[in-house]
C-alpha cells in the first residue's frame, strides 16, 4: 500500500513539474483592441422638473430623430412622428410633445399625462442670445 501511494505521489509530482512550461502572459500573443466609434450625432441632454418636484431626463438625438426619456426609474425610447408634431414610441402607446418652454409626456391609450413641466427659462434665454 505504501509502495502504491509513493508511486502515485511521484507520478503527480512529475506531471506537475513537466505539465505547464508557459508563463501566464505569453509574449507571442497580441491583444487586439477594437476601434472605438466616434459619434457625430447631435445629442442634447436636459433635466426638467415639474411643479411637484419630479424629474425627467430628456436625451434628444437630433441626427437620428430620437428621444430617450428617463422617468421614475423607467426609460422610454421615442421616435419622431412625422404625422403630427412630437415623438411617439414604436407601439404608439406613449407620446412626447415639446414647445419652446414646455414638455408633455403622456400615455395615449388612457389619455393620462405622465409628466408636464416647464424648461428652465434662464438656459433658454442664454441659448437664444
Amino acid at each position: 500500500m505504501k509502495k502504491a501511494l509513493s508511486i502515485i505521489l511521484l507520478g503527480l509530482c512529475t506531471l506537475s513539474l513537466t505539465g505547464c512550461k508557459h508563463s501566464a502572459k505569453d509574449p507571442d500573443l497580441k491583444t487586439i483592441e477594437a476601434p472605438t466609434e466616434v459619434s457625430n450625432d447631435d445629442i442634447v441632454k436636459e433635466t426638467i422638473i415639474d411643479r411637484h418636484g419630479d424629474e425627467m431626463e430628456v436625451i434628444t438625438n437630433h441626427t437620428k430623430n430620437k428621444v430617450v426619456l428617463h422617468l421614475n426609474g423607467q426609460s422610454y425610447e421615442l421616435h419622431k412622428n412625422f404625422e403630427n408634431s412630437g415623438f411617439s414610441t414604436s407601439d404608439n402607446k406613449y407620446q412626447f410633445n415639446e414647445t419652446k418652454n414646455e414638455v408633455t409626456f403622456l400615455k395615449k391609450d388612457v389619455d393620462m399625462v405622465l409628466f408636464h413641466g416647464k424648461r428652465d427659462q434662464a438656459s433658454t434665454k442664454m441659448a437664444s442670445q
